[in-house]
């Protein structure tokens, strides 16, 4: 694999945007906090709290899902924040602000944005830092920051962003190590969330690419060589001429496959090909056979453990899967309690700024297949687009198929529509480079030797069509941006931000507002009419705790005060009361106790 040496000049483009994404990634996620666990998030605190890394990782036995890759990955997060609970939203926030910068890198990638010079690669910078931008400031990522189980999602979306990213590599350049990598991604995100398995229908998509990809390539060298049959024929550096013209459009690896290919190695290129489709059906077998082993089952389990053999409906899939699509496309279909805001109740200016959108992205698509169609190569440029149409249909349909539809399954199919635009600009940039390449070769066989010559062709081929494209995104970005940060204003509306404000509430009446706290003082709450169970009262403050125990501290619920215990006494308890606003708590043990009268309960209640 060819290595490329990073110039100072790339070096200063790519700092100020990572930079940037930072300061980005900090400001749009600074009130999301976590302050306390619970649900899942304690659920999986409390495997951490009692067992090694080993066990936790490798459970002999488990209920519905084996996701040991992910387990290793959230064993190193509890280790990393440790006691220091209120640290979990912010190193959410730094690894989702690390995946930024790997959607930047892609970008840069799709774009093509190291292989151009001046204005297009200003665009091209500019198109990547926008879609790593607006990766950050998606309402989407509520889920990945508001929850420590947020790493799960989290993982599982750049592992499979990577895999997109890979396959394109591989079908761009026919490099196995892009393969292989791809396929080593693959196995790791079957054991970080099951419904990536998916993206299996991927591999031989990119198979079949690459074989076109050598043909057309391949017939392409002989026309071209055509263009000189008649031309200088005597001259003694023909051959060397004629080489250079062949492969002066191809990288290293195309060339390699193509000298490859002419001298009698197809034989062998079959064989390589037959090894690569093997790898992701072994997985796949490896992946089933395990979960049998150690699940009791081989197929992935549905949300809240139920299984999908029962629950689905087709019907229902669909109206999901359609409800995908407008979410992408910037309208929440959702009710409010999974999305923060439904679409009938959002303000006329919000409606009219997605709309806009729509017309930007109608006006980018429509110029882009129009030139699009114009390619020398066009059964290999419209499998190339199927390879990301197929990547977002997939991720859409292994979402759609629970009992219901969240916002944090549409974060990988949203970030992949924006990698899809980043490839149409590279491609149309590409198409530019090649229309100007073309121009030179027709015009005059011997250009290739006049610097000057090319200079000029190249000056004179309009790159405003490209500039163009670049500024339609960001206006599409400049339009979804206020819109995205409504959505995130109303995510206290999502069911778990609820449970979120009631255990960062318990936290800061109690852990949070007395010194000593663990040890020293249990917590009494009135009615519980919030539903916390048993498990809550064992395990809430053990996360707060060094060694894991709670040194004895622990959460009770009672219904009147004279079921508090007789050794309950102002110094070593706290008395809870829920809030009307059923989010929060008030500390009632002054009152309790006799140290103040309750006409301040009686208001704040």
């Amino acid at each position: 694999m060819k290595i490329k040496k990073i110039t100072k000049q790339q070096v200063r483009m790519v700092l100020p945007a990572l930079f940037a994404l930072i300061l980005i990634g900090l400001f749009v996620n600074r009130n999301i906090q976590i302050r306390g666990l619970y649900g899942d998030d304690l659920y999986l605190w409390s495997y951490y709290g009692e067992e090694n890394f080993w066990e936790y990782t490798f459970p002999m036995k488990t209920k519905g899902n084996f996701r040991p890759f992910y387990w290793a990955l959230s064993y190193l997060e509890f280790v990393i924040v440790g006691r220091h609970v209120n640290y979990y939203a912010l190193f959410n926030t730094v690894i989702n602000i690390a995946v930024a910068f790997m959607i930047y890198f892609f970008s840069l990638g799709f774009t093509k944005t190291l292989k151009l010079k001046g204005r297009e690669m200003a665009a091209g910078q500019l198109v990547s830092f926008f879609t790593a931008a607006m990766y950050l400031c998606s309402h989407f990522a509520g889920y990945q920051i508001g929850q420590v189980l947020g790493l799960l999602e989290t993982m599982a979306l750049s592992l499979a962003l990577s895999i997109l990213y890979l396959l394109y590599r591989f079908s761009e350049s026919g490099q196995s190590i892009y393969y292989g990598l791809a396929c080593i991604c693959y196995f790791l995100v079957l054991f970080t969330h099951e419904r990536f398995l998916a993206l299996f229908p991927l591999f031989y998509l990119s198979l079949l690419l690459n074989r076109i990809r050598v043909k057309s390539r391949s017939t392409g060298s002989v026309s071209k060589n055509k263009l000189y049959s008649d031309e200088s024929l005597n001259e003694k550096g023909f051959e060397k001429q004629q080489t250079s013209v062949a492969f002066g459009n191809m990288d290293f690896g195309e060339a390699k496959e193509l000298k490859g290919s002419k001298s009698g190695s197809g034989k062998k290129s079959n064989s390589d090909d037959v090894l690569k489709a093997a790898i992701p059906l072994l997985e796949v077998m490896f992946f089933f056979g395990i979960r049998r082993i150690i699940a009791g089952q081989a197929m992935p389990v549905g949300t809240a453990g139920t299984k999908v053999s029962e629950t689905f409906e087709l019907g229902q899939a669909f109206m999901y899967a359609l409800q995908q699509v407008q979410y992408i496309f910037g309208v929440n279909a959702g009710a409010a309690y999974l999305c923060g805001i439904n679409w009938r109740e959002m303000s006329l200016w919000a409606h009219l700024l997605v709309y806009g959108s729509w017309i930007v992205l109608f006006v980018m698509i429509f110029y882009y297949i129009s030139e699009i169609i114009k390619t020398k190569d066009p059964l290999y440029d419209i499998l190339q687009n199927l390879l990301f149409i197929s990547f977002i249909a997939l991720c859409i349909g292994c979402s759609s198929i629970t009992v219901r539809l969240e916002t944090r399954w549409i974060y990988v199919s949203y970030t992949a529509a924006l990698l899809y635009i980043c490839y149409m600009f590279g491609k149309l940039a590409e198409a530019k480079t090649a229309k100007s390449g073309r121009s030179q070769a027709v015009d005059n066989p011997e250009a290739h030797v006049d610097n000057r010559s090319r200079r000029r062709k190249t000056e004179n081929f309009p790159a405003g069509n490209v500039i163009c494209f670049a500024v339609m995104f960001i206006l599409y970005c400049g339009l979804m941006i206020p819109v995205e940060q409504l959505y995130r204003s109303n995510f206290r509306n999502i069911f778990f931000f609820t449970e979120l404000d009631r255990v960062n509430s318990l936290a800061d009446q109690t852990i949070g507002k007395y010194q000593n706290f663990l040890g020293v003082r249990q917590t009494y709450i009135f009615y519980n009419n919030y539903g916390m169970t048993d498990f809550y009262g064992e395990y809430f403050y053990k996360p707060y705790d060094p060694e894991k125990t709670g040194q004895g501290s622990e959460v009770h619920f009672i219904n009147d005060v004279s079921e508090l215990p007789e050794h309950a006494s102002y110094d070593n308890s706290v008395i809870l009361l829920e809030s009307s606003d059923q989010r929060e708590y008030i500390d009632i043990t002054d009152q309790i106790f006799g140290k103040a009268d309750w006409d301040a309960i009686t208001q704040k209640g």
